[in-house]
């Protein structure tokens, strides 16, 4: 890993095996020091706001509250640290509901050691790391991220059966200004039809969101 500085990092993980197995192979990772770990939701957050590290690396499943709300917590008590969910499910959208949270990064506990050390390198540099198992899934949840929230609305009405007319009415647009979000729509997400941009965004959950990201 490059830099003279370590990369500062706290573990979330409510069993302790895992917990070691993790700081055992990143022992090696000279770009890695792991400062702090937890086993709770609740416990994480407050030895982040103690710690300041830079990247805490959180498991999905935690007793009470679960890992994608500790992300929220962890990121609204420290914004300047990075969250990489570190989990057993290859699945695209708790993928999606982990960038929604806020999280930077997302790592199968199959994965090798280096993909948790390159994980951390590319969040604690400002980036966004999905291990590639996940693979098209990724990409598919970065395009939905691009959209504005203009065109998320518009999709989401659209889901719910609305016409474009109805969805100009609506938000107080001309038809032909919702025709073009979605296109743009359609573009960012490099799909063909106005049908698999809605398809693919209620696939993910996204429209149950609300818009929001």
């Amino acid at each position: 890993m490059n830099g003279t500085a370590p990369k500062r990092v706290v573990l979330c993980d409510d069993h302790e095996i895992i917990r070691e197995a993790v700081k055992a192979r990143m022992a090696a990772e000279p770009g890695v020091e792991i400062v702090g770990e937890a086993a709770t939701a609740e416990d994480v957050v407050g030895v982040v706001k103690d710690l300041h590290p830079d990247v805490c690396i959180v498991d999905v499943e935690l007793p009470g509250k679960d890992g994608i709300e500790a992300t929220k917590e962890i990121l609204a008590a420290q914004p300047e640290t990075r969250v990489v969910i570190f989990t057993a499910h290859a699945q695209p959208d708790l993928l999606s509901l982990a960038l929604r949270a806020g999280a930077s990064g997302y790592v199968l506990k199959s994965a090798p050691s280096e993909d948790i050390a390159r994980a951390i390198e590319v969040v604690a540099g400002g980036s966004t790391f999905v291990g590639t198992e996940l693979g098209q899934g990724a990409g598919e949840v970065e395009k939905l991220l691009e959209l504005t929230p203009r065109e998320r609305e518009i999709l989401e009405l659209l889901a719910e059966g609305l016409r474009v007319k109805q969805i100009a009415d609506r938000l107080s647009l001309s038809p032909a200004t919702v025709h073009t979000h979605v296109r743009n729509a359609i573009a960012r997400m490099e799909v063909d039809t106005r049908t698999e941009a809605v398809a693919l965004a209620v696939r993910f959950s996204y429209l149950g969101a609300g818009g929001k990201v």
